[in-house]
């Protein structure tokens, strides 16, 4: 894989995880902070890290190698600066999924948390609201802290 390719898959993402985002969302001050690829197995999973290291840093890992772009992709909705490459999961078969930044995340968690296909996911200090729709092929998270802001990007 090239890096046009890799950058072409990474605004396919970005394109398909606003289509979900605003088929479920009406607020309108939400902004893209972090999007995923998701490798469907281990030799797409070397091929997308191998491409990821042209375009990017490697700054962290999480199920998967995080990279910090060398040049901010600009989208309508946000300047993406950081996304990760996921290993490959029997779970996740769609191709990718992304983080939004939520101005007031308590407000937007009650009014969504009781929707269908959202779902509460919470860890040790930190949680999200996600869509996941089986419908989709992308997964949309709101976490109560943006990743960049967390990584201090």
């Amino acid at each position: 894989m090239d890096k046009p390719e890799l950058i072409e898959k990474i605004k396919n993402i970005q394109r398909g995880i606003t289509n979900v985002k605003n088929e479920y969302v009406s607020e309108k001050n939400v902004g893209l902070d972090y999007i995923t690829v998701f490798a469907h197995g281990e030799d797409e999973f070397k091929k997308l890290v191998e491409a990821a290291h042209k375009i990017g840093e490697k700054i962290d890992e999480h199920n998967g190698p995080i990279f910090k772009l060398k040049k901010y992709l600009e989208f309508d909705n946000g300047t993406l600066k950081v996304f990760r490459i996921r290993k490959p999961d029997k779970e996740r078969l769609q191709k990718g999924c992304g983080d939004f930044k939520i101005f007031d995340y308590g407000k937007f968690k009650n009014k969504y948390i009781n929707r269908k296909n959202f779902l509460l996911f919470k860890g040790e200090g930190f949680e999200f609201l996600g869509i996941h729709d089986s419908t989709k092929d992308y997964l949309v998270y709101f976490p109560n802290i943006a990743l960049t802001e967390e990584l201090g990007i």
